[in-house]
């Protein structure tokens, strides 16, 4: 071998380590060789044994009629069991079977029934099983045998008459098999479809009737699937018996995975005799935690909406047990620290829920109520100072899951209790707002503008300049408050502020309302700041313009004969920029009319705007419900659509500059712009103020019996003239399915759905679209429907002429004048609605600001208009300025001031 330097090199190989086997190895390996050998002849030896006798054995069975008599038969099936179903034939075995009654029946231990089951098992049809079940020993049960064999059975059978079913019943039932826990196993066999083995189902609906079920359920889907099924199949006897099955085993194991919704055979466990089976079960046991749990969580596994509303409603039809609900929760500690749910709180709040969906106020006041209004206000201040509780003590990750049904109910009830004062009386006007100090007193308006900084960020690429992208901004905005609150969190080192900043944007009506309405305005002022638009940057601007760096003031021509088209035209394509000052010329008959626009001819031009845009009906943009309040038109026009946009843009920069228009929304449509989070959705109880016969008549059918509702020959289906098809099917073939006594809530249901949801969905999108490119939808959404209403048109019931006196400015007066004297006299004289009228004529709008009349911008003025004493008054509502002639007579003042606040004076009547 050859090294790198080319010279060889010797190989060292070793040959003394090798081993050698000496003879006495070789010899005990040969020993052990030849036990193996002997040990595998042996077992060749048995085998062969074994299978000649095997051989021989059923060599017999084969010549089994021929040879042996029947005292030798009957022990066949004792000695092979199972293995003679591959050996002889099936009318042999029939045979065998009779001829063996007598002796397997009174067989002396379980061997016999052993035998018989492994026979069993291996069966394919029902041929045989009456006889095999016939020769058991009904003295020796072996039930776990039993029930491995009669499971495997019925896997493998393609048949199974009712005889023998019946049979098999009457096994289980002599046995006791249904008190042992492995019986679940004959009810978890897949059945399939109910066209390819219908008797499985007709075995499950045997065992039902004659009450042979397991003892318990647990988690196994294919259980639950049958028992669906089974039910869906039974007589009313075997309903009531799977019922009473079930209804226990409702807890937090039971979900819509097990429950799935597109089966039809699981939505008769939430028609009205599955429900009556439930209260039943629940009404003696109220005071049970178990009980009341699985009815709460009965009524959670609900696979839709509408079963969980037949639930509700059923429960709230048996007055006696929502009672005793109430009782028990009010007699029992309710526990608000707790973090998991309290099944009585839960029950009642979705009950009380779906009483405020479907009563009338006359009936959610009534004392006699299912819910009478005395434990309605004791359940609303239990859940009022939990959900306060919750927010302000604890954080979110701590906070118990019942707020999930507590916050939007408490919101519910606090809507209807802003119209109906029921909680909020005279004698208590502060019943919503919290009168803990710190909470009260505690200042948040760093967190605000983070807050505002943050939603800023998020919104940074939408760009409503856009008219192709306008009407889907709405889309970009759902879940943004809980995406920021979360963002916010991490940062905020206050966890208190924090905590105030979460109630103000989800439960705002525990800070008052008039602080609500300044931060509503600090809003406006954070973001006039950051557009350069508040008064410090206008100061700037006015000596320095070369720097300005601010948005400039936004001109237009106006005809007076089309003020909308021409506001259109002028401003609906620049965005946000509509934020910025105005800039308006009129312009009439005569030309351009004369004006310098401090604040006056902006307010001018947005009430007018505001009143041909609402009010004309050559537009056919909104119309009137029956109390004379506006709601978008359903129009299928784009351009229309732009137009509501902008009309929502108008009221958006009303609420920007103060200005108040005279304009009354419906309140279902106000709910709406509250309510874009949540698509704009509508529920029954708002079909009143969009409809109120529609609204009235549906709460009839509530209440009408069986034969009345037939008697009407309602389908589920609804006239709809505008629409190209006319007619619309409200569900999936509705001309043809008729409305009865147990699917009344669901036609109620989707004749709202339509109305006030499909219908209105693109209009009060668009509105909305428009209204929230200029208010921030969490700057409305900190107010119900009733208080965003006075925001946008003041403050109806609250008239205080002493404030207005005190906001005064007069231009040729003192207020010791003789004329200004009487003035104020007769002011205070005047009826509540002449003093309206009065409000509308000076201001245009017949309420007061809400923030008093400090807030009127410009302030109210009074100017000397001469000495003519036939002269009416005259007002400038864009200045809000009185011309008052210096009556010095204060019955003339009177007469001439009525006459002229009820004539719509303005300008040109003297």
């Amino acid at each position: 071998m050859l090294n790198f330097t080319g010279q060889t090199r010797r190989r060292n190989v070793n040959l003394g380590n090798r081993t050698r086997n000496t003879k006495k190895d070789l010899l005990e390996k040969a020993k052990k060789e030849r036990e193996r050998r002997a040990q595998d002849k042996l077992k060749t030896d048995a085998s062969k044994t074994i299978q000649k006798s095997i051989r021989k054995h059923f060599a017999n069975v084969e010549l089994f009629k021929s040879t042996f008599t029947s005292s030798q038969l009957i022990h066949m099936i004792p000695a092979y069991g199972g293995k003679l179903i591959y050996y002889i034939s099936s009318n042999d075995l029939q045979q065998l079977l009779s001829i063996s009654h007598d002796f397997l029946s009174t067989y002396p231990n379980s061997l016999g029934n052993r035998q018989l089951l492994n026979l069993l098992k291996l069966y394919q049809d029902d041929t045989l099983v009456m006889e095999t079940l016939s020769d058991l020993n009904m003295n020796y049960p072996i039930v776990e045998e039993f029930l491995d064999s009669l499971s495997i059975y019925m896997r493998l059978t393609s048949s199974l008459s009712y005889s023998v079913a019946s049979k098999i019943a009457d096994a289980i039932e002599a046995w006791g098999v249904m008190g042992s826990d492995a019986s679940v196993s004959i009810f978890s066999i897949p059945i399939g479809p109910n066209e390819k083995r219908p008797f499985a189902l007709q075995f499950y609906c045997l065992l039902a009737e004659r009450n042979l079920l397991p003892r318990h359920v647990n988690r196994d889907l294919i259980l639950w699937e049958n028992m669906a099924k089974t039910y869906s199949h039974c007589s009313k006897t075997g309903q009531r018996n799977i019922a009473k099955l079930l209804i226990p085993n409702f807890n937090n194991h039971i979900s819509p995975l097990i429950l799935p919704s597109d089966n039809n055979y699981v939505l008769e466990f939430y028609e009205k005799a599955f429900i009556d089976e439930v209260i039943s079960a629940t009404t003696n046991h109220v005071s049970n935690d178990d009980y009341v749990t699985n009815l709460m969580w009965y009524i959670a596994s609900s696979p839709n909406q509408s079963c969980k509303n037949s639930v509700l409603i059923t429960l709230l039809s048996n007055k006696d047990f929502v009672r005793q609900l109430s009782w028990q929760f009010f007699h029992t500690e309710f526990n608000a620290s707790k973090t998991e749910a309290h099944p009585l709180f839960s029950v009642l709040a979705q009950l009380i829920d779906m009483h405020l969906l479907i009563s009338t106020d006359r009936e959610l006041l009534d004392h006699n109520s299912v819910i009478p209004i005395e434990e309605l206000k004791r359940f609303t201040s239990t859940l009022k100072d939990f959900t306060f509780r919750q927010y302000w003590e604890l954080p979110k990750t701590d906070r118990n899951p019942m707020l999930k049904e507590a916050v939007p109910l408490l919101n519910k009830i606090y809507e209807r209790d802003s119209r109906l004062h029921f909680l909020s009386t005279e004698d208590n006007l502060t019943y919503w707002e919290n009168s803990e100090k710190q909470f009260l007193n505690l200042r948040f308006y760093e967190e605000l503008q983070e807050y505002e900084d943050s939603y800023r960020e998020n919104l940074e690429h939408a760009n409503d300049e856009d008219d192709g992208k306008e009407l889907d901004l709405d889309k970009e905005k759902n879940l943004l408050k809980s995406l920021l609150l979360n963002k916010m969190k991490k940062k905020i080192k206050s966890s208190l502020r924090f905590r105030k900043l979460e109630i103000l944007l989800e439960l705002p009506f525990f800070i008052p309302f008039e602080e609500r309405v300044d931060l509503f305005y600090m809003f406006i002022a954070l973001d006039k700041k950051r557009l350069s638009l508040d008064d410090h940057h206008n100061l700037m601007n006015m000596f320095a313009p070369w720097a300005s760096t601010g948005m400039k003031k936004q001109s237009a021509i106006i005809s007076r004969d089309n003020v909308l088209e021409d506001a259109f035209n002028a401003f609906n394509s620049i965005g946000e920029r509509f934020k910025a000052p105005l800039d308006v010329t009129f312009i009439n008959e005569f030309g351009e009319e004369a004006g310098i626009d401090g604040g006056g001819i902006t307010k001018e031009f947005l009430t007018n705007v505001s009143d041909e845009g609402f009010k004309d009906p050559k537009h056919e943009l909104f119309q009137t419900n029956d109390r004379y309040e506006l709601y978008p038109s359903v129009v299928y026009d784009s351009k229309k659509l732009k137009f509501i946009w902008f009309l929502g843009k108008v009221v958006g920069k009303c609420l920007y500059e103060h200005v108040l228009i005279d304009v009354s929304f419906a309140d279902f449509f106000l709910k709406k712009l509250l309510n874009c989070s949540n698509g704009f959705l509508s529920s029954f109880p708002d079909l009143g103020s969009y409809d109120s016969v529609l609204y009235s008549n549906l709460i009839k059918l509530l209440n009408m019996t069986v034969d009345e509702i037939r008697s009407l020959d309602l389908t589920f289906e609804i006239d709809e003239p505008e629409s190209p098809a006319k007619v619309i099917d409200l569900i999936p073939n509705g001309s043809k399915t008729y409305v009865t006594k147990d699917n009344v809530l669901l036609y109620i249901t989707k004749v709202t759905d339509y109305k006030l949801n499909k219908r209105c969905f693109k209009p009060v999108s668009a509105f909305h679209g428009g209204l929230s490119a200029i208010i921030a939808p969490h700057w409305m959404e900190m107010f119900n429907s009733i208080e965003l209403q006075m925001l946008i048109s003041g403050e109806r019931d609250n008239i205080d002429l002493d404030d207005l006196k005190c906001n005064t400015e007069y231009g040729g007066y003192t207020e010791d004048d003789q004329t200004v004297v009487d003035f104020w006299e007769v002011l205070n004289e005047f009826k509540y609605e002449d003093k309206l009228n009065f409000l509308k004529f000076v201001t245009s709008v017949p309420q007061a600001p809400l923030q008093g009349f400090k807030a009127l911008d410009p302030k109210f003025g009074v100017r000397n208009a001469g000495t003519e004493k036939y002269r009416l008054p005259t007002a400038s509502t864009c200045v809000n300025l009185l011309k008052l002639p210096d009556y010095r007579n204060k019955r003339i003042l009177r007469e001439k001031l009525l006459y002229a606040i009820n004539s719509g004076a303005r300008f040109d009547l003297s």
